[in-house]
């Protein structure tokens, strides 16, 4: 019991005189010319395994039903000449000429499904009802079995959001090409 008090009273003592309030705390600098421009920023892919996050994936295995996961592989979709300008492509070259790119990461990530999870797709009889107001994705709401046969059937891309690294949303990425009249 002695000790504590006699620490109680040395640390009040203590503690006034070891901290100046006027003394300023040294700060880390970093050189302005360390600091990349915004320009010089190359867009990274998602790491859709933990957090919150709202992106764009090629689905590689689905199936429909309660307690299952989904394989996807993230993307990185810009549209151009943003693409090209990011990765320092050429704006002459042919890959630029197109109106959006995408680069995969190769990377396979399985991630656990809610139950609850939503998917849409875009009906190509209605698609302009079916996409959102950007042209960005899907709207019309479908069936897991329905969204599985249709990611069977072709390229899979999606905009998928998770929540804290469960997938909770699909929706087709939009591509003009395929809609468009």
């Amino acid at each position: 019991m002695r000790i504590r008090t006699l620490l109680l009273v040395v640390f009040a003592l203590l503690g006034p005189a070891a901290c100046d309030a006027g003394a300023a705390v040294p700060q880390a600098s970093t050189p302005q010319s360390a600091v990349p421009s915004a320009k010089d920023v190359k867009p990274t892919f998602t790491d859709v395994r933990v957090g919150d996050t709202v992106s764009v994936v090629r689905v590689a295995a689905f199936k429909a039903g309660r307690n299952r996961s989904v394989v996807v592989e993230p993307v990185i979709y810009m549209k151009n000449p943003d693409f090209c300008r990011a990765f320092k492509i050429p704006l002459d070259d042919k890959q630029c000429s197109y109106p959006y790119a995408i680069e995969h990461s190769t990377a396979k990530i399985t991630l656990p499904r809610a139950d609850d999870a939503t998917y849409a797709l875009i009906d190509s009889d209605r698609w302009r009802e079916c996409t959102d107001k950007d042209l960005v994705a899907a709207v019309c709401k479908v069936t897991a079995a329905q969204f599985q046969k249709w990611a069977a059937q072709g390229d899979g891309t999606v905009v998928m959001t998770t929540r804290n690294g469960t997938a909770t949303g699909f929706a087709e990425l939009y591509f003009p090409e395929s809609y468009e009249d």
